[in-house]
């Protein structure tokens, strides 16, 4: 009797011991402070997405302790509360996506880029451009999580708040304005490769379409992989070289953004400013531009013959003038002066916006004219999605092309 008395003593007070001196492990719980978020985004073909979340704690986390049911991840935009695809969720110490560790300060949460919330842009039909979106995510931990010193972080219902983000290559671009003679401002954003003292190197001009059109935002880096596919590491790894990314304003008066004056000219005024600034060589400078951008890429062709070694033009008009429902017949002064320049022109055959036949009746027309230097590449109708306008998401990832461009030399 008295033994078992003894053993209803002593665990009560173990009992009491527990609840007035909780455990280390349970005490340093309450000191791992909140962490830190960022949002990390990429640029796709179709545009700009938030493809993951990285929280920044004090202390190493247990990769073990962690599954794609341990947060909830949420997007905010026009006070609408978004649940977000979480894929994957691990630990590393770089904060970058895909390297993993069995512990480390920072915690890696992929999101599902297929999400119809992964945009970080919305468009505006009434002035036909991209806006980027204010990126508001809440971030809430819904389950318990380790410490490396297996101390457990407690699921909570506060949540942390990512508005900071990265976007890898887009903030390797450096924003700038050129001012023409006339006085005419257009914003334009540079990347510079890796240079070595004594070396020069290419220089690949950008030209966005109509959506991308701002006042220095940024948005034609972003809408589409059109600058950064020159600029990602795994062609810089190949042909290093400069790039500039010139984003014409939303103005209204100008239906062609590029083709027309004063942007056509200080475009090229901009180019030869920029191969006297860097070590450029001038026997490889290349022009790509896509829809409206491909408009002031024929254009710039042909009243440039001394400074573009090649071009790319992809979905545009080729002579704007003369433009009914986007379709113009080719000029015959035009061909004259482009056969003998490298050209890869592309279009899709079901191309509702930029007429098919631009592309089709000036390639015919140049090797009428005995011109060999000109490449068609024409996409059959329904491969292009969401829109056969859009030929610039299979033409810029066209590797052979991108060989083609950077062996051109004048």
């Amino acid at each position: 009797m008295q033994r078992r008395r003894f053993a209803i003593v002593l665990l009560s007070f173990v009992f009491l011991l527990t609840i007035f001196f909780p455990s280390s492990s349970s005490a340093a719980a309450t000191d791992v402070p909140a962490p830190q978020a960022t949002l990390l985004t990429q640029v796709q073909p179709l545009g700009e997405v938030v493809s993951a979340v990285v929280l920044k704690y004090s202390t190493n986390i247990d990769g073990a302790s962690l599954s794609t049911s341990s947060f909830q991840v949420q997007s905010v935009l026009n006070d609408v509360y978004t649940d977000r695809t979480v894929t994957g969720v691990y630990t590393n110490d770089t904060g970058a996506i895909t390297n993993r560790s069995t512990h480390g300060k920072f915690v890696v949460i992929e999101l599902d880029t297929q999400d119809k919330n992964a945009s970080t842009l919305t468009y505006d039909a009434t002035s036909a451009v991209n806006r980027i979106n204010m990126l508001n995510y809440n971030i809430s931990q819904k389950k318990d999580i380790a410490t490396s010193k297996k101390t457990v972080i407690p699921a909570s219902a506060q949540t942390v708040k990512a508005t900071d983000k990265i976007t890898p290559i887009v903030d390797d671009f450096q924003k700038n304005t050129f001012e023409n003679k006339e006085g005419f401002k257009l914003n334009y954003f540079t990347f510079e490769p890796k240079v070595e003292p004594g070396k020069t190197y290419p220089l690949v001009v950008f030209l966005h379409g109509n959506g991308e059109r701002g006042d220095g935002n940024g948005v034609n880096l972003l809408a589409n992989a059109g600058a950064v596919t020159w600029a990602s590491p795994e062609q810089q790894a190949k042909h290093p070289s400069f790039v500039i990314a010139p984003q014409s304003p939303i103005d209204l008066e100008h239906k062609f953004i590029w083709a027309d004056e004063p942007r056509n000219s200080a475009v090229a005024d901009l180019v030869r400013e920029t191969a006297l600034k860097y070590p450029i060589d001038t026997n490889r400078i290349y022009i790509v531009g896509i829809s409206q951008g491909a408009m002031g890429t024929w254009r710039l062709l042909e009243k440039n013959l001394d400074l573009f070694a090649a071009g790319v033009p992809i979905a545009g008009l080729t002579n704007y003038e003369k433009a009914v429902n986007m379709y113009a017949p080719v000029e015959p002064t035009h061909v004259e002066v482009l056969k003998n320049v490298p050209i890869w022109a592309f279009h899709a055959a079901d191309d509702t916006t930029v007429s098919p036949k631009n592309s089709q009746e000036m390639v015919a027309a140049i090797k009428a004219q005995n011109g060999n230097l000109i490449h068609f590449t024409e996409y059959e109708a329904g491969i292009i999605k969401p829109t056969g306008h859009f030929s610039w998401v299979p033409a810029l990832q066209n590797q052979d092309m991108i060989e083609w461009l950077f062996a051109q030399k004048k």
